[in-house]
Formats: C-alpha cells, structure tokens, sequence
C-alpha cells in the first residue's frame, strides 16, 4: 500500500499547488506533472508504485465513463461548439499519441 499513499501524497501536492497559485488546471494534472518530476530527478519508480501501478493500470478505461456522461448531458454545448471541440481535440490527440509512443519505445529497451 505504499505506493497509493505515494499516488495520493502527489494528488494532494497537485490540490495545495493549485489551490495556492490558484491555477486553471486540475490538481490531479499537477499532482502527475509533480510526480513525473519527481520520477526523472529519482531516476526510477519504487517498487511498492510499480506494483499499485500495474494494479490500476488495468481500470483506467474507467475514467472514460464521466466523459461519456457529459457526452450526453451537454448536447447543446457540442451543438454549439462542436467543430472548435473536434479540431482541438484532433490537435492535442497529435502531441498525446507521440509522447505515449515515445515513453513505449524507451519502456521496451530497458
């Protein structure tokens, strides 16, 4: 259980930075931008968060349900601003797919 109480020590970094500096983006963004700082300056994730990682890896499809949710709920939101959503989400797609393949690539060499 180590390695949740390390996942929720970053979420509650990213929640007080947030609220502190009082930025536009999600404390859970920032408790993950911290974490992957704190990762690189580490050099390597303990074992106890490999472990509670592999372990929730396998649920992350989970988080796609509320998406799916304001999907429905804010019809008129897409109505209105369907086309400004489609291109950004086409445009930020882009950068997602490389950094995810980039972090694949270095993940099968080591």
């Amino acid at each position: 259980m180590p390695g949740l109480l390390i996942l929720l020590i970053f979420l509650l970094l990213g929640g007080v930075t947030q609220q502190f500096f009082d930025l536009p983006v999600p404390a859970s963004i920032i408790g993950m931008l911290l974490l992957l700082v704190a990762l690189i300056v580490r050099g390597s994730a303990s074992d106890s968060l490999k472990k509670i990682t592999s372990v929730l890896s396998p649920l992350l499809p989970l988080f796609l349900i509320p998406v799916s949710v304001g999907v429905v709920t804010q019809k008129h939101a897409l109505q209105e601003h369907g086309l400004a959503l489609l291109a950004i989400l086409a445009i930020s797609i882009i950068p997602g797919a490389l950094v995810c393949a980039l972090i694949m690539s270095r993940g099968k060499k080591g």
